[in-house]
């Protein structure tokens, strides 16, 4: 069985030849599956197409929530479908709900976000495998118009 790096990498203790963490390979898929939605394009400057457009879209007033949606899931797909070599037949499901973020010491809400559960499935290539990933984000205010 191959192994890979995990996130966060070490490279300190990679450069003075410690061991670092390993994973196997459904997780390293999930690992670059989380850094690929939460990277801005351009960010990684070895390869400008690596992360997710959904960023550009914190903050944005919605007119039709059911586009909205289509929309995030057509760009995280597109994103995960370039990133992500090791997988094929890429499904996603999106769902959107109000989520209030608590004050840590009062009941009373600090302020209301969006919060979107994004459910990931397709096939390992290397092993005809099916693969699952679950993952949600907190999104700012979305303003419907």
């Amino acid at each position: 069985m191959k192994y890979y790096y995990t996130f966060p990498l070490d490279t300190g203790g990679l450069i003075e030849k410690q061991p670092h963490r390993l994973c196997d390979l459904k997780d390293s898929i999930r690992m670059n599956i989380d850094l690929i939605i939460k990277t801005h394009y351009n960010e990684n400057r070895f390869n400008r197409e690596y992360g997710c457009l959904i960023w550009n879209k914190d903050y944005s007033t919605i007119t039709n929530v059911a586009d909205w949606k289509d929309e995030m899931k057509s760009l995280m797909l597109h994103s995960i479908e370039q990133n992500e070599p090791r997988l094929k037949d890429v499904k996603l499901n999106l769902d959107m709900e109000d989520a209030e973020i608590m004050e840590k010491y009062r009941d009373q809400p600090l302020r209301l976000k969006k919060k979107i559960t994004i459910q990931i499935s397709g096939i390992i290539k290397h092993l005809n495998e099916p693969f699952q990933h679950y993952e949600f984000l907190f999104f700012s205010p979305l303003s419907i118009g």
